[in-house]
């Protein structure tokens, strides 16, 4: 999964052949926080009908499927700030994202270090996978391990180990756990590593929205 741009927007890989951007700004609501939430309408088109350029019969015929996201304002500035005004969403978020994490100022580390933790990245995901595929697993221990990685999440230098590691894969079936808890805390984790990496949280809820079971 590659981050790139469309029209200043965010451009997220999905599968081998489909690419989504943000494109309108449908809605704005108070959320049950108080802060400000935005409908944003994403398009999702083939790589054939992007390499067509809208001009061939055959990219008039397929459509781009749309499919519209309740987005917080910091969300909204990592994806497609175009849409709503950069300068004035860049001053929130920097003061929400200073406050929301000890790891916000993202030290940088050196190279020994950094291969370590994201050796520990790594072993932290096998074990959450683990514990998701066991039956009898409790819930606590699949949350210590999800309250560990969401603190790796929040470093910017590992996000991409969350990549290489398939932790996003993983995201998706604990957003779709029976347990409320464990969905809690994988949107945590989310949040989290979408602070550094805007396209993580884009893949994730944009894959999870194409399948037919999981309710908008």
């Amino acid at each position: 999964m590659v981050n790139e741009k469309h029209n200043g927007n965010l451009l997220v890989h999905l599968g081998a052949k489909l690419q989504a951007y943000p494109e309108e700004l449908l809605r704005q609501r108070r959320g049950h926080d108080g802060q400000p939430e935005y409908l944003i309408q994403w398009s999702i088109v083939s790589l054939e009908e992007r390499a067509a350029g809208g001009s061939s019969d055959s990219s008039a015929e397929t459509k781009p499927e749309n499919i519209s996201m309740w987005m917080s304002a910091e969300e909204v500035c990592a994806s497609c700030p175009a849409l709503l005004g950069k300068r004035r969403l860049e001053g929130q978020w920097a003061k929400e994202e200073k406050a929301a994490s000890p790891f916000a100022a993202d030290v940088p580390l050196d190279e020994a270090s950094l291969l370590e933790m994201k050796a520990d990245v790594r072993s932290l995901v096998q074990r959450a996978g683990r514990q998701m595929a066991e039956s009898g697993a409790p819930e606590s221990s699949i949350l210590n391990t999800i309250h560990v990685l969401s603190a790796y999440a929040s470093i910017g230098s590992l996000a991409g180990a969350f990549k290489e590691t398939g932790a996003l894969d993983l995201l998706m079936k604990m957003l779709c756990h029976k347990e409320k808890q464990i969905r809690r805390s994988a949107g945590k984790m989310l949040r989290a590593l979408a602070s550094h990496d805007a396209g993580s949280w884009a893949y994730v809820l944009l894959s999870l929205s194409q399948q037919d079971d999981i309710e908008q």
